[in-house]
């Protein structure tokens, strides 16, 4: 065929159902629309084009589908794809909605009853190179390879939805050894398919197979010669020369589907028109896709504003200087506040520069109007608002940091007393407790989920603050109505509220940390890393890197032959070196224990021991963030640093520890509660075994293994109790035979027989764990003893993973979000306990069932005490709730 000649131009064709299936497994997350449509996948794919367009900026775009039964194929091989399972429901539901938005778009949208998405992007990328494009084929199918010229390119998803490669004929030659794209369908007549079940020839895979074409020139040439070639391959190629010859006409691409597109009208973006820009926000925003919908209008140049509600009509901005702008009659600027403070504020994100006090602003909505503060009048206004009026913000502790910032070095103007729970709403916080499982808390999320539009586009009157305070304003009283609704409201004001001040209190003290002791234990362990990179390099025989995964599969796999069994590959060609492999894998070999020593010490290394120095604020302490809308459970989070992920059981974590301190006439206080999701099971399931065996103050997990495996209590042996102790917490958790036998390293029925009779010895656990799961069918979602709900929308689901995961959340949120509201509400109350008696100890972490206290020595007997019984006292149980202090010089010392 010559050589067409170049017009300039370039043309993207999309394999709609390749980037589809890849955007809906990488984005595993249950993503919703309003109405409940799945959108997983739409989010993953048009991610992936947005991101397409911006780094290659096609000419025009064109996506292709399959249409049908593989009818073409399946003719010639009945098989063909015939061992794939069903596509999954959520995708499939996705199929016609991606259709219909990229219509929207003005997106050719080409399939063919009968054809593949292969065979129509085949045909367009001749005829686009036949008329001079340069043709972008963007697919996650090798076999694609095949059609790679001058003009064509293949765009190759290789991870996810955004790690793409570009192949040429160059590159695809250097992948496959020298097979060129036209020697590609001969490369897989030879070695097969097995994912579309396209046979080959039994015993070759890819090296023999190129090695053999090379050698040949062709598959025909192979075939030609097949009694040259020795041993079991040569029998292969001569029994199963019609398999080969089958299998290549299989696997090339057909050129020749009958579609009817002139590539000339492709062109991209096509819906630049006020009544296009329209269409695609509607299509766009019902599926609350606020985030893609503001980058796809990029894409057309942005004319377009989203669909608005009434109430974000932005009113006309008011100078506060000219307080008529507001109300008729001129009124000073302390009145305008006074006017904020009589009809209920929204104070938006109060934004700073340290090094600069003009560049501070603050914007504040009312029911009329949206203000200007700046500078330090910013400040002296959201203080007032503090004092005596009503803040609504979509984050209220970066409000409180700015009148009390989180570094004691600075000067607080506001105090704990002055932020009165029921005066403070944040929409973060409010949407998390709606649905803890959204995505997302943003002001545009909440905008779309519960008013049904999008946010108004910034101008120059109003920047991104100002809509924020004027949006979460008119948010307000709607979610005020769903946490009514839902019964959320108190929880709502008593714990999230009040914990939020707590917080912020806090975030402001922050730990302290001897930055001297961090540094040395870097070297030391910078030491102890080098000289076990020294010795797995001896074990090993060479030198290589030993967090390079590619480098460590070599020597596991092809080094030191361990079994592969089971075992996948990457993307790359080699085998996974991840945890799990490695976890497995050490059991059997020592020095795969000591790679696995080496990965946690230069984590520790690089995640604290590095990096907790450069975080040290002015006052010398450590302030790390904690979050309230992140850990779906309920449960508080820690950022900035994650204090929460430093291991609790290992030495390494405890030396870390080490290094947070206390001053020298103070002491660590650390309260813990004992079994806390425990205990809860036996409250909750009113299990009488259960709740005798907590009531009688004996070792429990021993009592529990006395139930289990039948034997007198004092006859348990620490195997049994470790035993007891792995499905007792197991339980609470939801686990299922195949964890339970995970964890214990035991065989899968044998898991299953502990589990049976774990639920023969507490029935009472047994039917409420049923009664949880019968309660998410019916109504949708589960909930703890204070009415923290946990949807589980996946319960019904026909994908097995995703039924499993809702069906453990309906067993184990009751006691994993009770656990959390209890600690919540005893962190108030301790706050609360401490500032009313005047005390000096300071609440400085909560980790996990665990309070930690800085605590002055002559405070040390009080206040231990009083978190004790704080913390005891929140609720009463059917079973004692017991927290047990301990403290000393530093965290380590005090766990």
């Amino acid at each position: 065929m010559p050589q067409a000649t170049p017009n300039g131009k370039t043309i993207a064709v999309i394999d709609g159902n390749s980037l589809m299936h890849r955007a809906f497994h990488a984005i595993s997350q249950p993503m919703q629309a309003p109405d409940g449509r799945p959108t997983n996948a739409l989010f993953g794919f048009f991610n992936m084009f947005v991101k397409f367009y911006e780094s290659f900026s096609p000419d025009g775009m064109i996506c292709a589908f399959d249409k049908g039964r593989p009818r073409v194929r399946m003719e010639m091989l009945p098989q063909y794809k015939a061992q794939r399972p069903s596509m999954d429901p959520d995708l499939r539901a996705q199929f016609p909605m991606v259709k219909e938005l990229l219509k929207a778009m003005r997106v050719p949208v080409m399939e063919c009853e009968g054809w593949e998405g292969d065979d129509i992007l085949g045909t367009l990328a001749r005829r686009g190179e036949q008329a001079g494009y340069t043709m972008l084929l963007v697919t996650g199918d090798r076999d694609m390879y095949q059609l790679s010229t001058d003009l064509i390119h293949i765009v190759s998803t290789r991870k996810g939805i955004t790690d793409v490669s570009i192949m040429t004929p160059d590159t695809v030659s250097d992948l496959y050894n020298g097979i060129t794209p036209e020697l590609v369908p001969d490369f897989y007549g030879l070695k097969g398919d097995s994912s579309d079940n396209i046979p080959g020839v039994p015993g070759i895979g890819p090296k023999k197979a190129a090695a053999l074409i090379l050698q040949y020139g062709s598959l025909d040439e192979v075939l030609a010669h097949a009694d040259e070639v020795k041993g079991k391959m040569g029998e292969n190629l001569r029994a199963h020369k019609d398999d080969a010859l089958l299998s290549r006409k299989v696997a090339t691409i057909r050129t020749d589907a009958p579609i009817e597109l002139e590539l000339s009208d492709a062109h991209f973006p096509a819906f630049t028109s006020q009544e296009a820009l329209a269409e695609v926000s509607q299509a766009f925003s019902d599926l609350g896709f606020t985030g893609v919908l503001q980058r796809i209008v990029a894409l057309a140049g942005g004319t377009v504003k989203a669909p608005q509600a009434a109430c974000f009509e932005l009113p006309k901005p008011v100078d506060t200087k000219d307080a008529s702008a507001l109300v008729a009659s001129a009124i000073s600027n302390n009145q305008w506040v006074g006017v904020a403070l009589e009809q209920g504020s929204t104070a938006g994100q109060l934004t700073l520069d340290l090094d600069d006090a003009n560049n501070k602003v603050l914007w504040v909505a009312t029911n009329h109007a949206l203000a200007r503060f700046d500078g330090d009048e910013a400040l002296v206004t959201l203080q007032q608002l503090f004092e005596a009026g009503k803040i609504v913000s979509s984050d209220v502790k970066q409000l409180v940091h700015a009148l009390m910032p989180s570094d004691s070095a600075q000067v607080a103007t506001l105090t704990y007393d002055k932020i009165d729970p029921a005066r403070i709403f944040d929409t973060g916080v409010a949407g998390y407790l709606l649905d803890s499982d959204k995505p997302s808390f943003s002001t545009a999320a909440l905008a779309q989920h519960y008013l049904k539009t999008t946010l108004p586009q910034e101008d120059k009157n109003f920047s991104e603050q100002a809509i924020d305070a004027w949006v979460v304003h008119a948010l307000q009283d709607v979610l005020v109505e769903q946490l009514k609704q839902t019964g959320s409201d108190k929880l709502f004001t008593t714990v999230e509220m009040s914990l939020l001040a707590v917080l912020a209190v806090m975030e402001r003290h922050g730990l302290g940390v001897d930055a001297a002791v961090l540094r040395n234990q870097s070297q030391e362990l910078g030491v102890e890393i080098d000289r076990m990179v020294e010795h797995i390099q001896q074990e090993a025989g060479e030198k290589f890197k030993v967090n390079s995964p590619e480098q460590l599969s070599h020597v596991l796999f092809d080094v030191w032959r361990l079994p592969t069994f089971g075992l996948k590959k990457t993307k790359k060609g080699f085998y996974s070196t991840n945890a799990k492999v490695l976890s497995e894998l050490a059991h059997e070999d020592t020095r795969v224990a000591e790679v696995l020593e080496y990965r946690e010490r230069t984590k520790i290394k690089s995640t604290y021991l590095d990096a907790l120095p450069e975080l040290i604020r002015g006052d010398g302490r450590i302030h790390t963030s904690f979050n309230q809308t992140v850990a779906a459970t309920g449960r508080l989070s820690s950022s900035d640093p994650n204090l929460q992920n430093i291991p609790t059981r290992s030495e390494l974590g405890h030396r870390v520890r080490t290094a947070f301190s206390v001053p020298e006439d103070s002491v660590f206080l650390a309260c813990d509660y004992s079994q806390i999701e425990l205990r809860l099971l036996a409250h909750l399931s009113n299990d009488e075994h259960l709740i005798a065996a907590f009531n009688s103050g004996a070792d429990f997990h021993a009592a529990t293994a006395a139930r289990v495996f039948a034997v007198p209590v004092e006859e348990v042996t620490p195997a049994l109790r470790s035993r007891a102790k792995a499905v007792n917490f197991g339980i609470v958790y939801g686990q299922q035979a195949y964890g339970l036998a995970t964890s214990l390293g035991i065989p899968r029925a044998e898991a299953q027989q502990m589990i049976d009779r774990y639920f023969a010895a507490y029935p009472g656990v047994d039917a409420y764990l049923k009664q949880q799961i019968k309660l998410a069918h019916e109504q949708g979602f589960v909930s703890t003893m204070y009415g923290r709900r946990r949807y589980t929308a996946d319960i019904n689901n026909r994908n097995f993973q995703l039924r499993s995961f809702a069906e453990r959340t309906a067993m184990n949120h009751p006691m994993q979000g009770s656990a959390a509201d209890i600690i919540k509400i005893a962190m108030v109350r301790v706050q609360d306990t401490l500032v009313e008696k005047r005390l000096r100890s300071k609440l400085v972490l909560q980790i996990h069932d665990e309070l930690d206290l800085e605590v002055p020595i002559n405070e040390l007997e009080i206040v231990s005490k009083l978190v004790k019984e704080q913390m005891e006292s929140v609720c009463h149980l059917s079973v004692p709730l017991i927290a047990e202090p301990s403290y000393g010089n530093n965290w380590a010392e005090a766990k």
